[in-house]
């Protein structure tokens, strides 16, 4: 069986958000299973720092047709496999099995996507030209794949290109398609005059393919025509057939209902376990968990708040946007904070909001730290030293975080959405709140702060998170089982 896996970002080459963790993730498990998998992504800028530029030249140039131009891109490659401790390991090598796209004008630039004040103009030129880019690849170096598994928006025309464009193309005779959408937020949608760049005639922009309210929509052409759609939960797949969190597509998506599956995400427990962290200041695990509050002691010295060791310290890591919940959590920070509550922030995102934590911390200097940005060390640290971990998304395809923190014995407290719902249980390994209203969170957290203040019960819950289970390694079996019934 062999699988290309497509993506504009994965660990540990490039990240923005879950995406990249699970496309990373997903590409390690399947080389450790023994599957014939290749991955490609783009060669942008945080991804010649990271590898130190060591990728090996193959020395192909291909055209990629832009409209009335053609652009021209080479290709790098490395070869990866698993060493003795389970880890990735990376050499050059012409003919390895994961391929980076070249272009600088496209993807040598500070950020993936474009910065804190709004995306990249051009980010429609940019991925029709990484979408077809590795079909001529594939078509130059003869790479005959059963499977191209997509990942969301920055790929779905793959699926309609080898419909189309590349139907009589030999290597992709007996090739099949799977989309999977990690957040239908994100669609891709350009104004309609993008349409000539695709390489596609007017004839794609009908209802059932590439038009959107008169704009054109590259995942709804990926739903389209991929053979199978994914997503990453089960209550999330049900939740997108709704018109609450279809984002304009659930009647798309309710077309080709019989095609789309829910696999919950995992994450690595290599690098997330707290006996073997090596970021963290004292490790531990379910036989030693009072050790964390170690790391509770360095974090607060890391972030010099001024609270005692015993008062409850509330973390968030993540997307500071609507998404994510961050309006509802800075209204509620402040009636939290009269209860004795302090907080850590960690992440970016939208300028308002990112500015809006800023002066949440100068306001509350004793209480709340804010680190605008993404280390991962620090994350580290504060998903050790934090007591809870809080979520409250207005929607959450998966979600990371929470399966994190549960490792970690850190109390997730979320809102019941998406794959949110399917990991926390409420009052046993976490906290849940349905409505998505500030009373609604508030609520949620004093009913943590009752078992906070009550040691036996909250040693209890912290033991029930830690003992579950979602690793990777689940998830893809999952991803194999489908691979195969569609070969």
């Amino acid at each position: 069986m062999k699988i290309a896996i497509v993506s504009a970002e994965a660990l540990p080459f490039s990240k923005t958000g879950g995406l990249g963790d699970v496309v990373g993730a997903l590409f390690k498990e399947l080389l450790k299973a023994g599957i014939d998998v290749k991955l490609f992504l783009p060669y942008y800028r945080i991804t010649k720092n990271n590898l130190l530029d060591n990728t090996e030249n193959t020395g192909i140039v291909y055209g990629v047709t832009i409209g009335k131009e053609k652009k021209f891109g080479a290709v790098r490659s490395l070869r990866a496999t698993i060493d003795s401790e389970g880890e990735l390991t990376f050499k050059p090598d012409k003919a390895g099995n994961i391929y980076f796209v070249e272009h600088n004008d496209f993807f040598d630039r500070d950020q993936l996507y474009g910065t804190s004040y709004g995306e990249y103009l051009d980010n429609a030129e940019r991925f029709i030209f990484f979408s077809r880019a590795i079909l001529e690849m594939c078509r130059i170096l003869d790479l005959k794949f059963e499977i191209i598994h997509c990942h969301d928006w920055h790929t779905a025309l793959i699926p309609l290109y080898l419909k189309t464009l590349y139907k009589e193309c030999m290597c992709f005779e007996r090739t099949s398609t799977i989309l999977t959408i990690h957040n239908l937020g994100y669609q891709g949608v350009f104004p309609r005059e993008k349409l000539e760049l695709t390489g596609f005639g007017w004839e794609m922009f009908h209802i059932d393919c590439l038009e959107f309210y008169g704009m054109i929509n590259f995942l709804k052409a990926g739903i389209f025509n991929a053979d199978v759609i994914t997503t990453v939960s089960p209550t999330y797949a049900k939740e997108i057939l709704t018109p609450e969190y279809g984002f304009g597509l659930d009647g798309v998506l309710k077309k080709r209902q019989d095609k789309l599956i829910g696999i919950l995400n995992g994450i690595d427990y290599n690098i997330w376990d707290p006996e073997r962290d090596v970021n963290i200041v004292k490790n531990y695990g379910m036989g030693n968990f009072n050790d964390k509050i170690q790391n509770k002691e360095e974090l607060l010295k890391i972030t010099k708040l001024k609270c005692p060791i015993d008062s409850p310290l509330i973390a968030f890591i993540g997307r500071m946007v609507t998404q994510k919940g961050v309006d509802l959590l800075a209204e509620a920070v402040p009636k939290l904070i009269e209860r004795g509550i302090n907080f850590i922030f960690e992440g970016t995102g939208e300028h308002y909001y990112e500015s809006k934590i800023k002066e949440l911390e100068n306001s509350f200097p004793k209480n709340i730290y804010a680190f605008i940005g993404f280390d991962e060390v620090l994350a580290h640290k504060i998903y050790a030293g934090a007591d809870a971990i809080i979520i409250p998304s207005r929607y959450e395809p998966c979600g990371l975080s929470q399966l994190i923190a549960m490792r970690y014995g850190t109390i997730p407290l979320c809102r019941k959405t998406g794959g949110l719902a399917d990991t926390v249980e409420d009052g046993i390994t976490g906290f849940l709140f349905s409505e998505y209203k500030v009373d609604e969170l508030i609520s949620m957290v004093n009913r943590f702060m009752e078992v906070y203040q009550r040691e036996e019960q909250f040693k209890a819950m912290i033991l029930n998170a830690m003992s579950k289970d979602f690793s990777w390694e689940k998830a893809c079996l999952r991803y194999m089982e489908l691979y195969r019934s569609i070969r």
